[in-house]
């Protein structure tokens, strides 16, 4: 499964189908009421997203002939895919739908770990900002990054943690340890890993969300 697909995939609450055209490897995903990722249009889409919701209903994988063309489907039930990603990771990451959960018991803090630019743009409600970047900062590693390649940036983004973890400690020790933390960054990569590590080392009970506020703003 490609990388863009998985990606994807991760992001999404309820079940999916997978439909990959044999012929030329294009892969479209859909709930059986839309389009949710691929690039297939007209009477084909049409055709997949009407057949989708009959994979659905009987959850079996089938190959399918239309126009001449042989689309294979497949039936994804979200929380096994997550669970088959591995024990350790499902362990550490919870999707959307599980943070709303957390939300309406009033069990979690929500960190929302991008620039304070992106969080004042928009953020989850009641998310705080505990940013591993300020703004000059993740502008910088963005344009090393553009200019000078990954490896630079990360060379780079390593020194700016360095001396910005008293910051951040200040910030992260002030919080609730009788809560579950939920950190979260735009796409669920490394910003909120590495605060999700901070906080580990420190003794907190932390998860990370699953797509980051991509999956969030795609779901709302």
């Amino acid at each position: 499964m490609d990388e863009e697909i998985l990606a994807r995939l991760l992001t999404f609450k309820d079940d999916v189908v997978l439909s990959i055209i044999l012929n030329d490897g294009r892969k479209m995903i859909t709930d059986g009421k839309k389009i949710l990722a691929g690039k297939v249009s007209g009477e084909l889409a049409s055709f997949i997203l009407n057949k989708s919701k009959e994979v659905l209903e009987n959850k079996k994988i089938e190959v399918v002939e239309f126009n001449n063309y042989k689309i294979y489907f497949e039936p994804i039930d979200i929380k096994n895919y997550l669970n088959s990603v591995g024990k350790e990771l499902t362990d550490d990451l919870i999707t959307v739908s599980d943070l709303e959960e957390l939300m309406k018991k009033d069990e979690v803090i929500i960190v929302d770990v991008r620039s304070p630019r992106e969080y004042k743009e928009r953020t989850i409600p009641n998310a705080i900002n505990i940013p591993l970047f300020l703004d000059e900062e993740h502008e910088l590693i963005g344009k090393i990054y553009k200019h000078e390649g990954k490896d630079k940036a990360m060379e780079v983004a390593a020194k700016i943690i360095e001396e910005g973890i008293r910051r951040i400690m200040r910030e992260v020790t002030k919080l609730d340890r009788n809560k579950t933390i939920v950190v979260f960054c735009a796409r669920g990569g490394m910003r909120s890993q590495s605060i999700a590590l901070i906080l580990k080392l420190l003794g907190f009970r932390v998860k990370r969300l699953i797509g980051g506020f991509k999956a969030y703003k795609h779901i709302k």
